[in-house]
């Protein structure tokens, strides 16, 4: 089966002429439609510059990024915008428009792809039905809870019908019940409707949690990757080892988004 998400000898490095900083070390990554796959590894480790590179917000230095069948680098500037549709992401700390309501943060991809106001508001209400929100439509992020906020920016990503949703730490600022309700509602989204998702994430209890596979980053390369039944229960890298055994024992990975 043709992978949703293909990566090969994918590298980026930063600063490439004056102080050079490799944040990523040809990865070779291949996830398939409708996994839950989870991609984890310290602060600095280059799980979110490998993230941002799955719709190139992070423009590889060198390899190949291969979406739906589509190696992105050879797209268009406009063909890559309607791929970019189908890629829709999340984040740490939302990322909502704080001078509008919760409907206007929905319908606002919608409005750039030129669809219908009342086509925009009538599935701004379906999503709101699906992330628990419909009483919400003409609140303000800054009256909303901060699950109440992710649940607005999950419902704004779903808005363009996207096959792949990336989630770039965004449970971290959250608290542990809020946590594990964001992650009920990813994993209905991923049985409900099919969309592959990625989590980057320092968390294990999050891939322990909702995650069918994973790999394990380190300097920029992947050191191990499998099931998570495989990965926690048997690591077969002296990283993978000192990660989840030490990680797991301390219940999460060190903090912050890293490179």
């Amino acid at each position: 089966m043709e992978p949703i998400i293909k990566t090969e000898a994918l590298t980026k490095v930063y600063n490439p002429k004056t102080n050079p900083v490799k944040a990523l070390d040809s990865i070779d990554l291949e996830i398939q439609k409708g996994d839950i796959y989870g991609i984890i590894g310290l602060s600095g480790a280059g799980k979110s510059t490998l993230v941002r590179c799955f719709n190139l917000l992070e423009k590889p230095t060198s390899g190949t990024v291969t979406v739906r069948g589509q190696e992105l680098q050879s797209l268009t500037p406009r063909e890559l915008r309607r791929a970019r549709t189908q890629i829709s992401m999340i984040f740490q700390h939302f990322n909502l428009l704080m001078q509008k309501n919760v409907e206007q943060n929905i319908c606002f991809p919608l409005y750039i792809n030129k669809v219908k106001k009342a086509e925009a508001h009538a599935r701004c209400m379906e999503l709101l039905e699906i992330v628990g929100l419909s009483d919400k439509a003409k609140a303000y992020p800054s009256q909303l809870s901060g699950g109440q906020r992710q649940r607005v920016a999950i419902a704004r990503a779903l808005a363009t019908n996207p096959e792949i949703l990336l989630c770039d730490e965004a449970t971290s600022a959250l608290d542990p019940q809020t946590t594990s309700q964001i992650l009920s509602l990813l994993k209905e989204i991923n049985e409900r409707y099919g969309i592959t998702i990625v989590i980057i994430t320092h968390e294990m209890a999050v891939v322990r949690e909702i995650c069918s596979h994973v790999a394990i980053v380190d300097k920029g390369r992947i050191v191990e990757r499998g099931t998570v039944d495989e990965i926690f229960d048997s690591p077969k890298t002296d990283e993978a080892k000192r990660f989840v055994l030490y990680r797991e024992k301390n219940m999460n990975f060190e903090g912050g988004q890293g490179i």
